[in-house]
Order: C-alpha cells, then sequence, then structure tokens
C-alpha cells in the first residue's frame, strides 16, 4: 500500500513539474533585433533599454519610440512590432494588436467616385471663414 501510494505521489510530482517547465519554456519570447528607442517598464516609472537577446515574459510592458521597431521570437513565430507602440508584449503580439483600421501612409488609391471635372475648390459646407467672406459682402465698408 505504501509503495503504491509513494508511485502516485511521484508520477503527480513529476506530471506538475514538466508543466511548469513547459510553461515557462513556452512563455520566454527572445529579442531577435532591436531598432531605434524600445524600454521595457522594470518597476512603476523605471524603464530599461531593450537588447537583442533579452528573454521577456508575456506580461513585461515594452514601449517602442519613432522610427523604431522590435522584432520578436515566440516559439517558431517571428512578430515585428512597429513604432510608437506601448503595452504588454502578449498584447503587441497577438493578432488584434496589428489588425488596426484607418488610412495607411502610401496607400493607392484604387477606386474613386469623384469625377474629373468637378469643382474641388468649393463646397456646400459651411466653415468659419466662409461665413466671415460671406458677411462682408452684406456689410459697407469705409476706410478713412
Amino acid at each position: 500500500m505504501k509503495k503504491s501510494i509513494f508511485i502516485v505521489l511521484f508520477l503527480s510530482t513529476l506530471v506538475c513539474s514538466m508543466a511548469v517547465f513547459a510553461q515557462s519554456a513556452a512563455g520566454d519570447i527572445v529579442v531577435q533585433t532591436v531598432t531605434g528607442k524600445v524600454e521595457r517598464e522594470v518597476s512603476a516609472g523605471k524603464w530599461e533599454a531593450v537588447t537583442a537577446g533579452m528573454k521577456l515574459a508575456p506580461s513585461t510592458v515594452i514601449n517602442t519610440g519613432l522610427n523604431s521597431s522590435l522584432v520578436l521570437v515566440l516559439g517558431e513565430r517571428i512578430v515585428t512590432v512597429k513604432a510608437m507602440q506601448k503595452g504588454t508584449v502578449e498584447k503587441l503580439t497577438s493578432g488584434t494588436a496589428s489588425a488596426k483600421s484607418g488610412i495607411k501612409l502610401g496607400a493607392k488609391v484604387t477606386e474613386s467616385s469623384v469625377t474629373a471635372d468637378s469643382d474641388q475648390g468649393r463646397t456646400n459646407i459651411s466653415t468659419a471663414s466662409t461665413r466671415a467672406s460671406d458677411a462682408t459682402k452684406d456689410l459697407e465698408w469705409s476706410e478713412e
């Protein structure tokens, strides 16, 4: 009886330790390359530069500066974090972080409903400057 309890305890300890080691190995994220100013938050308000070869936890908060990028290796995946991003490594490397909406700089126009002969200078939308110029037409000015 004692031998079977010992074997069960030994096997459960072995399985739990394998799970802990597998989680820590899979959780490590390695920095492949760093371009520009990239920092990680060590403690509240204290930032440290990120260097190539550094291992990051998924909960590490990183901040990429202007004209900078960070290339991370997550197991077999390689992920690039672009400039001006701040957040946890897990959030920035997930698929939802990179799917941003908006206008992409340098994008080509594929289709437009504007015709070539349309009058681009005047619109029916009033702004402060058009209202002011319209108001001056109604008044008589005399300069001395």
